[in-house]
């Protein structure tokens, strides 16, 4: 029993979230739209405790249809119906229903029997049982479902319109990344439509096909939507490595303006530059007095394209660091095998186990679940993922671009230095 219980620990700390909340994710973010979780109430607030984690109003846009034993014997038309009634009266602009594990066995239209229910806004059914995959296949799966429902049949294209696609509140300051990177596209003179997965509204989807370029921030969410846009309207995309630190921000526009030339690209160069050589100054300063940032071991452990776009700026900009390990999945656009020592699949819990146990004047880029793990008194720990228990931000501050490589080198900096202080007491 004991040993059942240490395997069952194992899946809560390493599994990723399951595909339900990766869809209810997608939909929840939508300020007009109502999202029916058709599964059992257990489910439904599975998924709910991940997503409010990044949309704190989820529970006030979401419902459940309750299913019991009975409906996966006799079907779940009548829980369905009941958990509609309040949407005939009063349609929502879009209503979304994501099936779970238990749903998906039942094999219900669940598209017809919504239709048959006289409600009047566009209907999206997405079958996101966890047993199709992780929380990005549930994602991309739903955007592809409402982007198949939503998309208008004309393309009226702006000559410098981008869109963002694959970015969510699911991920760890995802919604402060998408402001950031709506910031320097906006510098470089690009006009961004629509931030697909961060509270856009069912009506501005209509700009989506307005875009000369589609940018993929997370390429395990927004490749599917990408592709599928591109099939309809043949519009182009880029899904460069999500901009991490000051150089990969530079490689990051570099790549976009490749695309489609930006219009004030001047103006983008100049800020970079500037950040550039004043953090120099800074850092060189902070360097002569406290020597340099040096880790004897680190460990990534976030989203695929997070993990290896975290990865690429601690190794070349950071910090030195003597062996360098990821645990992420892989994905051979995006993986650099070259700057890191060692790599663990999400099924390889014991190696990265016995890692943390020996981390040792280390640092941990993870989530809590990793945290718990190490002795924090020999590693730093600087949050990137989903849960996080243990520190609070309230600040808009992101991860990715120009602000958000001067929070993570400020918040290792001054970490480091706290530690070299408390050690010399």
């Amino acid at each position: 029993m004991a040993e059942q219980e240490r395997r069952f620990d194992d899946v809560c700390a390493w599994t990723d979230s399951c595909a339900l909340a990766g869809a209810m994710a997608f939909f929840a973010a939508w300020r007009d739209a109502v999202v029916i979780v058709n599964g059992p109430m257990w489910c439904h607030y599975f998924a709910l405790r991940h997503v409010e984690h990044g949309v704190s109003d989820a529970v006030q846009r979401t419902g459940c249809t309750q299913l019991d034993n009975d409906a996966i014997v006799f079907g779940a038309e009548d829980y369905l119906l009941e958990a509609l009634q309040p949407y005939i009266a009063e349609p929502p602009r879009l209503l979304a229903i994501v099936s779970s594990c238990a749903a998906g066995l039942i094999g219900d239209d669940v598209a017809a029997i919504a239709r048959a229910a006289d409600i009047s806004s566009p209907i999206v059914a997405v079958d996101s049982s966890g047993l199709a995959g992780s929380f990005a296949e549930g994602w991309q799966k739903a955007a592809c479902a409402a982007l198949d429902v939503l998309l208008p049949e004309k393309k009226v294209e702006k000559p410098y319109g981008v869109n963002l696609l694959g970015v969510t509140a699911g991920y760890y300051k995802g919604v402060n990344d998408a402001q950031e990177l709506v910031r320097l596209l906006r510098l470089a003179g690009y006009e961004v439509n629509v931030v697909l997965g961060c509270g856009v509204k069912v009506s501005e989807v209509e700009r989506l096909p307005a875009a000369a370029l589609n940018i993929v921030v997370h390429r395990e969410l927004g490749l599917a939507p990408a592709q599928t846009l591109s099939e309809r309207y043949g519009t182009p995309f880029v899904a460069p490595l999500p901009p991490y630190g000051r150089a990969g921000t530079r490689r990051w526009l570099e790549e976009i303006t490749c695309a489609l030339p930006a219009p004030r690209e001047k103006d983008a160069q100049e800020e970079l530059s500037h950040v550039e050589k004043e953090d120099f100054l800074r850092l060189n300063e902070i360097k002569s007095m406290w020597g340099e940032l040096w880790f004897d071991k680190a460990l990534v452990r976030a989203p695929v394209s997070m993990a290896w776009g975290l990865a690429q700026a601690l190794r070349t900009e950071w910090a030195d660091v003597r062996h360098l390990a990821v645990a992420a999945d892989t994905d051979d656009a995006l993986m650099n095998r070259t700057i890191v020592d060692e790599v663990f699949s999400e099924t390889h819990t014991a190696g990265l186990d016995s890692f943390l146990a020996s981390m040792n004047g280390g640092l941990l880029l993870a989530s809590s679940n990793e945290a718990a793990q190490v002795e924090l008194r020999q590693a730093q720990f600087l949050p990137v993922a989903y849960p996080v228990l243990d520190r609070i931000h309230l600040t808009d501050v992101p991860l990715m671009g120009l602000r958000g490589a001067r929070f993570i080198e400020e918040q290792l900096w001054n970490s480091y230095i706290l530690r070299k202080q408390l050690s010399l007491l």
